[in-house]
């Protein structure tokens, strides 16, 4: 469990990438805008864990997106890693970033599926955390022991998806809309994922998904379509406030941890000058 110290800080996590089953990106356009006015008028500060081809066409969105909150990587394109492609999709996007001036210290894995050589990539890449690893999904992931707070992990700081309802019901707002009204009993965990198509009306994520039907038909797109648009927000807004505390982003706490330690080390210093006396 984490201490009340640390619960005071929570961590706002947001996945930037194209809408759900669509090459296109409407919720950039139309979402997006309205969930930084309210990230605003919160003081909310979030990490934007951006897939990285969205330079080519939201270059000036995403560098105003850099001035408030901080940018790291969820990939190049958004394609699930595996032992061919892992290398490629960390190394590209970190040079992504530094093309267009951003420092990016961060990644998560798209669907949170690592693949194998991982973490030594993101270190040879210059990352210093991820924020990858989840608890259990049937056929995708499987990490029953994974702690409910950040760890180091082979020389990686981990900011791991945190559980609603142990072990499969992830800290995000898909599950949040998916379970309402009975997600209104949980509260607030360490750390927080959502996606600004989740935000969406109904019948735009409709019109998206009739241009790219699937391959093989899934429940999954209607039920995350549930309690879409402004139902959407006032779930994440009772969500996130049902408690009291900060919002901010991974960067933003490894510096206050950081922070916290120089002070205890001072503090440490001085009770032990004092005693040599």
């Amino acid at each position: 469990m984490e201490n009340n110290s640390t619960l005071k800080h929570r961590i706002m996590t947001v996945d930037l990438e194209n809408d759900l089953r669509s090459e296109r990106s409407v919720s950039i356009d139309v979402a997006l805008p309205k969930l930084l006015n309210f990230f605003d008028d919160h003081k909310i500060k979030t990490t934007f864990f951006t897939v990285t081809k969205l330079w080519k066409n939201y270059e000036s969105e995403l560098k105003e997106i850099s001035k408030k909150h901080e940018l790291a990587s969820h990939s190049h394109t958004h394609t699930v890693l595996n032992q061919w492609n892992a290398e490629f999709e960390i190394k590209t996007s970190m040079q992504k970033m530094k093309e267009y001036g951003v420092k990016c210290s961060g990644f998560r894995a798209p669907r949170f599926v690592p693949a194998a050589d991982y973490f030594s990539y993101l270190k040879k890449h210059g990352y210093t955390y991820d924020s990858s690893l989840a608890t259990y999904f049937p056929g995708r992931y499987k990490h029953l022991d994974l702690p409910q707070k950040p760890f180091l992990n082979k020389g990686i700081v981990e900011f791991p998806i945190p559980t609603l309802l142990h072990p499969s019901i992830n800290a995000g707002l898909s599950y949040l809309k998916l379970m309402h009204p009975a997600s209104k009993l949980f509260n607030p965990r360490y750390l927080f994922y959502m996606h600004p198509w989740e935000l969406l009306e109904r019948k735009q994520l409709q019109k998206i998904n009739k241009e790219r039907p699937a391959v093989i038909p899934s429940l999954i797109p209607a039920l995350l379509k549930r309690n879409s648009g402004k139902k959407a927000w006032e779930i994440l807004e009772d969500y996130l406030f049902k408690e009291e505390g900060k919002w901010i982003g991974c960067r933003d706490w490894l510096e206050r941890q950081k922070e916290r330690q120089r002070k205890r080390q001072e503090k440490e210093a001085k009770v032990n000058g004092q005693l040599h006396f």
